[in-house]
Parts: structure tokens; C-alpha cells; sequence
């Protein structure tokens, strides 16, 4: 018989509330959003990325994408730069205070990330990190 408190997408989803909330929470003090530091890391993590791939990588459509980048841009953490090889695109690279900020959250994300993994051991999380990632290509083929 049917449970919602064993299905896993409502449990992955409440979790990400609960997740996102405290990570929110704990980045507020520097004065960055989740979705900020997100996109930091990931301009950080591939250099010249474009937009498009940003918001894929972070979920999100590309209007909301705009805003963020419109935002970090704003605050002096971003460039878009023109792609060479095509026109029509902006590759995002972040400037140097833009790095610095980034590297300085490394450390408060790495504490949000054991603190939520306290008392489960490596072997469970390797094998929660295939079930779960299983599970979106298996939701991505329908």
C-alpha cells in the first residue's frame, strides 16, 4: 500500500526544503543567497561558462538566471564576456572579488555538508548518492 513518508520524491523534496533553508540561513551572514553562492561555484568551477549552461547545471530557467547574474554582476562579483566564437553568447567569469567570495563561503558549505551527513557512514553515503542519482535518470527518460 501507497505511504507518502516512504516516497522517496517526497522525502527528497521536503529534505531540500530543510536543506536549503539552513544552508540559506547559514550564508546570510556573508550577505550571498544560496542561488549566489551556487552560481559562484559553479562560474568558479568552469571557467567561461555561459549562461544557459549555468542554468541548466543550477535547475533553473533562464529568467531567473538573468536576474542573478544581472545581480552579481551589480555587486561586482561577475563579468559577461563576449564569446569569441559566437556572438550571441556571454561566457560569465568572475572577477576577483567574485573569486575571493567564493573561496571564503568553500569553508561555511563545507561545515553545512557534515553537519548533515553526521552519523551516517561513507559506504551509506556513496550508496544514497547512486540511489538518488539513479533515480533522476531514470525520471529524466519518461
Amino acid at each position: 500500500m501507497f505511504k507518502i513518508d516512504n516516497f522517496l520524491a517526497f522525502i527528497t523534496n521536503q529534505s531540500g526544503k530543510i536543506f536549503s533553508k539552513k544552508l540559506e540561513k547559514d550564508l546570510r551572514p556573508y550577505g550571498v543567497t544560496r542561488s549566489q553562492w551556487i552560481a559562484l561555484y559553479f562560474i568558479h568551477e568552469t571557467p567561461k561558462i555561459t549562461q544557459k549552461e549555468l542554468a541548466d547545471k543550477m535547475s533553473i530557467k533562464e529568467p531567473s538566471i538573468v536576474r542573478l547574474i544581472q545581480r552579481l554582476e551589480s555587486e561586482g562579483l561577475l563579468n559577461r564576456i563576449q564569446d569569441e566564437n559566437d556572438k550571441r553568447n556571454k561566457q560569465l567569469q568572475l572577477t576577483e572579488k567574485g573569486d575571493e567570495k567564493c573561496l571564503d563561503l568553500l569553508p561555511v558549505a563545507e561545515d553545512f555538508k557534515n553537519h548533515t551527513v553526521q552519523g551516517i557512514s561513507e559506504q551509506d553515503l556513496e550508496t544514497c548518492i547512486k540511489v538518488l542519482n539513479q533515480m533522476v535518470e531514470n525520471t529524466k527518460k519518461d
